[in-house]
């Protein structure tokens, strides 16, 4: 599988001309990396009846993607519903449209393997801010920006890469000795001088496939 096309598409998450841009993001990803299925990623299934996405879809479409049906796209692709607790991780050769996408849906997103794109429209505008600065995402309206620039501190880089490093990658920070020497690391660098990077680790740790997320030091 080619890299994720992840593109954002801030607008008003209510308006049925905003659902129409994401579903057409969404058929030239798929048309350009060769899968026909997408998956409309919502929190909840309740979010497919009575809202305006099942407006937008219409009764017939909402109905089916509630009950785990697929439907068909004027393209020729194929549209389901799934929400977290029904996808699992298993999305692979698809696209996904994370609608009402808060922090949580996108962090999911992050952790899918063998996705071919993903096009995110979140609940409230600036919600979904912190992905497109973490993938440098094409965002509807703007120009293309090169990446950003998580950590500019090349000490604090090397602390996070020396942590990666030592302690237990499988569990991320499980382990109360692997927490304790992440917390640890991140005093040392607060006291010498380093400014606290906690806001950013978790961006750069996804960008970096890696598992560790250190919290914030008290």
């Amino acid at each position: 599988m080619t890299k994720i096309i992840r593109i954002l598409v801030p607008l008003d998450s209510q308006d049925e001309q905003t659902f129409g841009l994401a579903l057409a993001y969404a058929e030239q990803i798929a048309k350009a990396t060769g899968v026909v299925e997408t998956i409309l990623l919502t929190h909840t299934k309740g979010q497919l009846d009575g809202t305006g996405l099942s407006r937008f879809l219409g009764p017939a479409a909402s109905k089916a993607l509630i009950k785990g049906k697929a439907v068909s796209l004027s393209w020729g692709g194929k549209l389901r519903g799934e929400t977290i607790k029904t996808l699992g991780f298993q999305a692979r050769n698809s696209v996904v449209i994370a609608y009402y996408a808060n922090e949580a849906l996108l962090d999911f997103v992050d952790g899918l393997q063998g996705i071919a794109g993903a096009v995110a429209v979140p609940w409230v505008p600036g919600e979904a801010d912190g992905w497109a600065a973490r993938w440098s995402v094409h965002v509807h309206g703007q120009e293309k920006q090169p990446p950003a620039v998580l950590i500019d501190d090349p000490i604090v880089v090397r602390a996070l890469e020396t942590l990666t490093a030592i302690i237990n990658l499988s569990t991320g920070l499980g382990h109360p000795r692997d927490k304790q020497v992440a917390n640890e690391i991140l005093r040392i660098l607060r006291a010498k001088g380093h400014g606290d990077p906690s806001r950013t680790i978790k961006s750069w740790a996804i960008r970096h496939n890696v598992s560790v997320v250190p919290a914030a030091p008290s």
